[in-house]
């Protein structure tokens, strides 16, 4: 028979299933507006990670786009002549594959003949 009793218990003029019940009360509303705060900061870090996503697929972009401009074969072509004196190969040096036999047989022979066009 103590429940009954606890019901009808007071402390300082008020009952303390009433004083139980309010700590009970605020107790879910501090906790509720902790889980909401702490919310709220995960939801402006989660935002501050997104920008930085959006930020550094940007740079990627950008990047992507000079290496496409500075690897573009006019400008490795002139790089090479300029700083290698490289130049592109003469059309007429090629060699047809059936030829390669014959000058691996020559060593380090230096006549390569033409390439003969096969044209229909």
């Amino acid at each position: 028979m103590r429940f009954p009793r606890l019901l009808s218990a007071r402390f300082r003029g008020f009952r303390v299933v009433n004083l139980l019940g309010l700590t009970v009360l605020l107790v879910i509303a501090l906790g509720s507006y902790a889980l909401k705060t702490f919310a709220g900061a995960q939801d402006a870090g989660a935002a501050g990670v997104e920008d930085q996503i959006i930020q550094e697929q940007r740079r990627i972009r950008m990047l992507k786009a000079e290496i496409s401009r500075l690897g573009g074969p006019q400008r490795v072509s002139d790089l090479s002549r300029q700083y290698l004196n490289m130049t592109p190969l003469d059309p007429r040096r090629e060699i047809t594959p059936a030829a390669l036999p014959a000058i691996a047989a020559q060593g380090n022979a230096v006549a390569v003949p033409a390439v003969q066009a096969a044209h229909p």
